[in-house]
């Protein structure tokens, strides 16, 4: 029974959208800069990314230095238990270094957290100075010695870097993957106009204040996912329905059906309530709750990550449509339009649409569901 547990705890932890504001993680940057004497200047750091900081977790790192052309290579590798307080950093690499002119690139990183990789060049100028040529986001400060390149996207934004770098650790933890395998979509600034960031969840009250933060856009095989970030604030967007995110939406459930939970938990098929569990979906923020939540229940499937991981649904059905959806005191009433009865037959498979529907329900404050017309959900 214990394994049991332990399954459904993953399946909800794995499945529900939760954030991990508390995840461990690093941000791994190269900062780059130029003396009047001609010496660059290289410094390889790591940063926590939330305000869990990173405690006594072996941390292997390692930073590469080559030309263009050339046989040459210097190479740093770092192994050790790593404790660093929130937003603390790290040097680990610091070099002064007279380089020939000449295009180099820096490695520094490991390849399953992910590697910063910085592309410079380093000229002689018309007035016979020697300078550094790199994306802005590397160099320390601007200065008679160095010549900043755009950035792309976002990566000129070092808040918009730290927040990617964020939800990038957080879901990579969440699917047990490397980050490296994460990839940033996009990541922008954004107002929230209250602590919620835009995702509000039932029954919880936030602070009305304006907030500043981003919006990070991830993607991993085939899929998007979006965070919210501001501050010590990590917030995701359940990932159904799939398609754009409004700026605010609320965070609502719909339940489906998982035989393997049901097989531990009872060692046969019971087709037990126990086993119709919550998946995560979103709503716009103006939309009408209870009928927005059930036409994704009864129209919306379930998403093909979510059949991967071994969830089950009748819904939806052929010639079966809600109807409508009405809250009266603590009394819930949902209407289908189901001339054909498709949500009739068997004890089994009735109980679980029943349960389905129920659940869902509940979440709206509901004491008592009644689903029309009578002759629904009749085994």
């Amino acid at each position: 029974m214990k394994l049991g547990w332990v399954l459904v705890v993953g399946v909800l932890v794995a499945y529900l959208g939760i954030a991990r504001p508390e995840v461990e993680a690093l941000q791994l940057e190269v900062h780059l800069a130029m003396d009047a004497e001609g010496f660059v200047r290289i410094r390889c750091t790591a940063t926590p990314v939330g305000p869990a900081g990173y405690s006594e977790r072996l941390t292997e790192l390692r930073g590469s230095l080559a030309p263009e052309t050339g046989p040459w290579r210097i190479v740093a590798s770092f192994s050790e238990l790593l404790n660093l307080a929130p937003g603390e950093e790290r040097t680990f690499v610091d070099w002064r270094l007279r380089l020939p002119e000449g295009a180099y690139t820096l490695t520094w990183g490991n390849p399953c957290e992910g590697e910063d990789v910085a592309s410079f060049a380093v000229t002689v100028d018309e007035r016979g100075r020697t300078v550094l040529t790199a994306p802005g986001r590397f160099l320390e400060s601007v200065t008679p010695f160095t010549v900043p390149l755009a950035d792309g996207q976002w990566l000129g934004d070092p808040a918009a870097r730290r927040a990617a770098a964020w939800a990038r650790a957080s879901l990579a933890e969440d699917l047990g993957v490397c980050p490296e395998r994460i990839g940033v979509v996009d990541a922008f600034s954004r107002l929230f106009a209250d602590a919620s960031l835009g995702v509000r969840e039932l029954g919880r009250v936030y602070a009305q204040v304006l907030t500043s933060g981003h919006v990070v856009r991830l993607a991993w095989e085939g899929r998007g996912i979006e965070y919210r970030v501001a501050g010590d604030n990590l917030v995701r967007v359940p990932d159904a329905p799939i398609g754009p995110v409004p700026d605010e939406v609320w965070v609502v459930q719909v339940f489906a059906y998982h035989p393997r939970v049901d097989l531990l938990l009872h060692g046969e098929l019971a087709c037990s309530p126990a086993a119709v569990l919550p998946l995560p979906r979103w709503v716009p923020a103006g939309a009408l709750l209870p009928e927005a939540t059930f036409a994704l229940l009864v129209e919306g499937g379930l998403s093909p990550w979510e059949t991967e991981a071994g969830y089950t649904s009748e819904f939806p059905l052929p010639g079966v449509l809600l109807a409508g959806v009405r809250l009266d005191g603590d009394v819930l009433t949902v209407i289908l339009f189901d001339p054909s009865l498709r949500t009739s037959g068997g004890a089994c498979r009735v109980g679980i649409l029943r349960a389905q529907i129920e659940k869902t329900a509940l979440q709206f404050g509901a004491r008592e569901v009644r689903v029309l017309p009578p002759e629904a959900l009749q085994p």
